[in-house]
């Protein structure tokens, strides 16, 4: 990898990605981005943000390094890579609807898979209920941790609804059903490299993870649908 080439990448990150945190994806989800953007296999082994510029060093098991923008759109190996879009297979959104545990809104139906300790939800909850004057969430339960497992097993066996999926009501209920949706819902999400919540399915499979890349792509989904012939 040449340096001189890669000055100029680095002056764009520096100045088209500032705004983002320093707050690199992990080690799964980079492994999801390699996979689907370069033709050669390689396998992600560490992730961490660079400080002098907006981006995460990725290193492989192969020995290569690359570089990711933090808003996850672009890899870098001496020259610029645009990140094809993560879009999940029509069998896997199948069995996401398949496992909805409630809907609210009207028109162009998200799947919104969250859990009840999501902090970026509990934070965005009245942003999501003004959305739902133009679309249709419908929302997914989702664990990867123990803690996580518990309240959205709980949510499921209790048949939570809009407005109380957030309120955690001890002690806690456990049932088979909960426990297989949430396991399913889990394990196919993790098919992607995606190991957090809130995620946001829109009705062409594309996916964005987290509030921040939700919020950059609902807007022009709410125009295009709105101004449809």
């Amino acid at each position: 990898m040449k340096v001189k080439q890669l000055l100029p990448i680095f002056t764009v990150l520096v100045s088209s990605f500032a705004s983002y945190a320093q707050n690199c994806p992990p080690v799964p989800e980079v492994q999801s981005i390699l996979n689907r953007t370069l033709k050669t296999p390689f396998t992600a082994v560490s992730v961490e943000p660079v400080e002098s510029f907006s981006a995460c060093k990725v290193k492989t098991a192969e020995g290569e390094t690359f570089f990711l923008s933090l808003d996850k759109k672009f890899l870098i190996e001496g020259f610029l890579t645009k990140v094809p879009p993560l879009k999940i297979s029509e069998e896997d959104y199948l069995k996401l609807r398949k496992n909805v545990l409630f809907s609210t809104g009207k028109g162009e139906e998200i799947i919104v898979v969250t859990n009840p300790l999501c902090n970026a939800c509990r934070q965005n909850r009245e942003k999501l209920k003004k959305l739902v004057e133009k679309v249709k969430l419908s929302f997914v339960p989702a664990a990867f941790n123990r803690e996580q497992e518990k309240v959205a097993v709980d949510a499921v066996c209790r048949k939570k609804d809009a407005q109380n999926f957030f309120e955690i009501q001890p002690p806690l209920l456990t049932c088979d059903r909960g426990k297989l949706k949430v396991w399913t819902v889990s394990d196919t999400l993790k098919k992607y490299g995606i190991t957090g919540t809130p995620v946001f399915i829109f009705p062409d499979r594309s996916v964005t993870v987290g509030i921040l890349e939700f919020s950059q792509k609902i807007s022009d989904f709410i125009k295009l649908t709105t101004f449809q012939p």
